[in-house]
């Protein structure tokens, strides 16, 4: 029942959350169409619990780079064969602008541009916290009413 009380505010949390992966990913495919270089990298780190590799690479100037690869955009065949010290090739933000510290591979650019904006699991906070506060709205005053007429089937005296 606690839980259920804090429907509304799930539903908020759903919302910011969703919002905010939707500009994170928008600014990156936009970042890597508008200032986009691809290259040759060495992973540096692998990451399995933050789901992410480290690469280094050089610029066209020759100076050094970094930049993380998020594994969420590829199937699971694809970042199970990425190992420590492999050369792979990338497309980078050569920019100063949000979100140059992250690359995608190349040859599954086109993965990066199919991953939904809004991820499955942000929909499902929303829709669980949503159908609490459609279906059992008597939740959402928990505080405000007598526990007893809570259970009850109406709210009828």
């Amino acid at each position: 029942m606690f839980i259920a009380s804090l429907a509304p505010l799930m539903f908020l949390v759903g919302v910011i959350a969703g919002l905010d992966q939707y500009g994170q990913h928008r600014r990156l495919l936009e970042n890597l169409q508008v200032y986009g270089a691809e290259t040759d990298a060495v992973i540096s780190y692998v990451d399995e619990e933050n789901q992410r590799n480290g690469v280094d690479f050089l610029h066209p100037d020759g100076s050094p780079g970094f930049a993380s690869v998020d594994w969420r955009y590829y199937a699971p065949d694809v970042y199970q064969s990425l190992k420590y010290g492999q050369t792979i090739r990338i497309i980078y933000i050569d920019a100063l602008v949000s979100g140059s510290d992250r690359a995608v591979l190349a040859e599954h650019y086109d993965a990066v541009k199919a991953y939904p904006r809004i991820p499955p699991d942000i929909w499902w906070v929303l829709g669980v916290s949503l159908l609490l506060i459609v279906f059992k709205p008597q939740f959402v005053f928990l505080g405000m009413i007598d526990f007893s007429e809570l259970l009850s089937p109406s709210f009828e005296t």
